[in-house]
C-alpha cells in the first residue's frame, strides 16, 4: 500500500511539472519561472543586436523566451551561457528592453481595437499605427519627454492606447512626423554616445486580430514596414519581433527592403536533446521525492542559481537510463514497438520534423494522468507505455483544439471534413484532396488558401501533413487523433 502511495504521489509531481508548460501560465515571479524556464542554444541568438526576429512554430518557446528576455535576471542567465560557450552577445548593463506589443495585461489595444482599426486599411496606414505604439511606450517608458513634443502628439502619447485613430492622426502629420522624428533621432544619437542600446520586444502579433487572416497580415506588413525602413536610420534604436514561422513565411515578407531586419534570424526549434532535459529539469525541480527518484537512474545533474537542478548531459542517448527507469525501454513488451527513448520525440514530431516543448510535456502530462486511473507500470517504472500511447491521443486532440481556438479556427471544418469522409493515412493526394472539398460560404473565418488543392499545400506548409516521396500524403500522430483520422498499425492502446 505504501509503495501505491508514493507512485500516486511521484505521479501528481509530474503532473505538477508538467502541467505547467503553457506558455499563457507561466509564473510572474522571477525565481519560479527559471525554475520552469530551460534556455537552449537556439535562445543564445537573440542577445545578438543584429537578431531582428525570432522565429517557431506555435508551441516552439517564442513566448517563454520572450518572457525570460522581459527579466533582467533572464538577459544575464542567456548572456552568462553564451559567453561560456563561446557566443559574443551584448553587454547587457548597455541595453534596455521595452515591450512593444504583447497581449498580457492591459498596456496594449485590444485584438478587437486593432482588427476594428486595420480593416479596410492598408499597410502604409498601419506602419503610421506602429510608429505611434513605437512612441508611445518610449514616452511611457521615459526614453521620450511627451512633454516636448507638440501638444496633439504629447498628450495623446502620453494617454492609455485606446483612441487607434486619434493615435495615428497625431503621429501622422507632417508637422507632428517632424518633431517625433527629431526626438527619436535624438534619442538613437544619445544611445550611440553612451554605447547603449534600447530594443523594442514584440510577441502575441498572430493576435492582432481574432482570426481574420487579412487584418493579421496587412497588420504585420505595416510593422515589418516601419522596422525595415528605418533599421539603417536608427542604430541603437532596434527591435526583436517574436513572430510565428508560417506568419513569417507568408504574411510579413514583402517588400524590397524586408531584408534588413529579416536576414539570418533567430530559428527556435528544439532537438530531442533538448526536450528530454527539459522534462528532466523540470521533473529534479518539482519535488525531492521526484529528485531521488530519478537519482536511482544515475541521471547527471547539476546546479544552477537561477535554473535550479539542470541534467548536465544534453545528448538524447544521455537520458535512457532515466527513461527506461521510468517509463520502460520498449513501447511494448519486446523491442518490436521501438525504444521508448526514440518513440516519445519520433511521434511527437510534425511534418517537417520538429518537436513542440509544450506537446512533449502535455504527453507526459496526461501520460501520468492515465496511469493514477488506471495503473499498470511495474516498479521502477511509473508510467506504462500504453499510458504513454493514450496521453499522444490526448496531446493530438489538445493541439488541434488550441489551434482552432486560438489562431486557425477554420480548422474546424477540416477536421469536420475529415470526420466525414477519412482518408486512411498515409493517402494519395487525390484522396486528400477530394476530401477538402470544404463549402466555406458560411463560414467566418478562412484559411488564406481554400481551393482543396491549395488548401492541401497549406496543411503541408504548416507542418500539419507532409508529402512523402512516393507522392502520398501523411498526417503524424502529432495531428492525426485531433483531426479524426487513422493509420494502421501502431503501439495498441489500452483496452477501457
Amino acid at each position: 500500500m505504501k509503495r501505491v502511495e508514493q507512485a500516486d504521489a511521484l505521479l501528481d509531481d509530474v503532473i505538477r511539472a508538467c502541467g505547467q508548460g503553457v506558455a499563457d501560465h507561466a509564473p510572474e515571479e522571477a525565481r519560479e519561472f527559471f525554475r520552469e524556464f530551460l534556455p537552449i542554444p537556439r535562445h543564445l541568438r537573440a542577445l545578438d543586436p543584429h537578431v531582428r526576429l525570432i522565429i517557431g512554430d506555435k508551441g516552439a518557446g517564442k513566448t517563454q523566451l520572450f518572457k525570460a528576455l522581459k527579466f533582467p535576471e533572464g538577459r544575464r542567465l542567456l548572456a552568462r551561457i553564451a559567453a561560456s560557450r563561446g557566443h559574443g552577445t551584448l553587454p547587457l548593463e548597455r541595453s534596455s528592453w521595452i515591450v512593444g506589443f504583447e497581449t498580457t495585461g492591459s498596456l496594449f489595444p485590444a485584438s478587437d481595437l486593432i482588427d476594428a482599426y486595420a480593416r479596410g486599411r492598408g499597410a502604409e496606414e498601419l506602419r503610421l499605427l506602429w510608429l505611434g505604439l513605437l512612441a508611445h511606450v518610449l514616452v511611457q517608458d521615459g526614453r521620450l519627454d511627451g512633454s516636448s513634443l507638440p501638444d496633439e502628439v504629447g498628450q495623446v502619447l502620453q494617454r492609455a492606447a485606446y483612441d487607434l485613430d486619434t493615435l495615428a492622426r497625431a503621429v501622422g502629420g507632417a508637422r507632428s512626423q517632424g518633431v517625433l522624428f527629431e526626438a527619436l533621432d535624438e534619442l538613437d544619437r544619445q544611445l550611440m554616445q553612451e554605447d547603449r542600446y534600447v530594443f523594442i520586444v514584440y510577441d502575441d502579433l498572430d493576435r492582432v486580430s481574432p482570426g481574420k487572416w487579412s487584418v493579421i497580415q496587412v497588420a504585420l506588413q505595416g510593422l515589418i514596414q516601419l522596422w525595415a525602413i528605418y533599421s539603417r536610420r536608427w542604430q541603437r534604436i532596434r527591435c526583436k519581433i517574436f513572430l510565428r514561422r508560417d506568419l513569417y513565411e507568408r504574411a510579413a515578407l514583402r517588400g524590397p527592403d524586408i531584408a534588413k531586419i529579416a536576414w539570418h534570424p533567430a530559428d527556435l526549434f528544439w532537438s530531442p536533446g533538448d526536450i528530454y532535459r527539459l522534462l528532466f529539469k523540470r521533473l529534479l525541480n518539482v519535488s525531492e521525492g521526484m529528485k531521488q527518484y530519478l537519482s536511482r537512474a544515475k541521471l547527471q545533474e547539476e546546479e544552477d542559481e537561477f535554473l535550479g537542478w539542470i541534467p548536465a548531459v544534453q545528448d538524447e542517448k544521455a537520458f535512457s537510463s532515466a527513461v527506461k527507469h521510468m517509463f520502460g525501454e520498449y513501447m511494448g513488451t519486446d523491442p518490436r514497438k521501438g525504444l521508448t527513448l526514440r518513440w516519445i520525440p519520433n511521434h511527437l514530431k510534425d511534418g517537417h520534423d520538429r518537436i513542440f516543448p509544450r506537446s512533449a510535456l502535455r504527453l507526459i502530462e496526461e501520460a501520468a494522468n492515465s496511469e493514477k486511473r488506471s495503473p499498470r507500470a511495474e516498479r521502477p517504472n511509473l508510467i506504462h507505455y500504453t499510458s504513454l500511447r493514450v496521453g499522444l491521443d490526448r496531446v493530438s486532440e489538445f493541439r488541434v483544439n488550441e489551434l482552432a481556438q486560438e489562431e486557425f479556427p477554420w480548422i474546424r471544418l477540416v477536421q469536420k471534413a475529415f470526420d466525414e469522409a477519412p482518408p486512411r493515412v498515409p493517402a494519395e493526394r487525390r484522396e486528400m484532396v477530394r476530401a477538402l472539398q470544404i463549402n466555406w460560404s458560411p463560414e467566418g473565418h478562412r484559411p488564406p488558401d481554400i481551393e482543396p488543392d491549395a488548401l492541401l499545400d497549406y496543411l503541408v506548409e504548416l507542418g500539419i501533413a507532409s508529402t512523402r516521396t512516393d507522392g502520398r500524403v501523411d498526417v503524424g500522430d502529432l495531428y492525426l487523433k485531433g483531426l479524426h483520422l487513422k493509420r494502421k498499425g501502431g503501439v495498441a492502446r489500452p483496452k477501457t
